[in-house]
């Protein structure tokens, strides 16, 4: 039988809020993305450098307590990672099938890779998801315990 520290914090209550507000702050900047034009451009820019700075100073408010939870802080970078990565990807995804008028993959590719949307989707999910891979595996081996 397990035996539950008493120091620890509810997860759900103290990260779901976290992802929740997360989701809703990309789906605005995916919104800023759709006025810009589809593509993203400067605001988009603007707007998902002002999440990462409320991610940042969301974790530094609750570093202490994100530290009692076990893997807290991995799961609050695999959130951030999941929410940001995501919302660029799936809009990238349609923005570039929708643009590219059935006119086959060679053609959605080139709108990839040739706008914008080549960064805020391969280039930010590579470099981050090694980033978050390299965070998950100090966390695995600090068995969850970041401190």
């Amino acid at each position: 039988m397990t035996v539950a520290r008493a120091d620890l914090v509810n997860a759900r209550s103290l990260i779901l809020p976290f992802v929740l507000v997360l989701t809703a702050a990309m789906l605005v900047v995916q919104i800023v993305i759709i006025v810009e034009g589809g593509v993203p451009g400067l605001y988009s820019g603007i707007l998902t450098g002002i999440v990462a700075l409320g991610i940042a100073v969301w974790v530094r408010h609750w570093y202490r307590t994100l530290l009692r939870v076990r893997f807290g802080i991995a799961i609050v970078h695999a959130s951030a990672f999941a929410a940001v990565t995501t919302s660029f990807n799936l809009h990238g995804l349609v923005q570039v099938l929708i643009t590219s008028g059935g006119q086959g993959f060679e053609a959605a590719a080139g709108l990839l890779l040739s706008t914008p949307w080549f960064g805020v989707t391969l280039g930010m999910s590579a470099l981050w998801g090694l980033g978050l891979m390299v965070h998950l595996l100090g966390a695995i081996l600090g068995r969850g315990w970041e401190d």
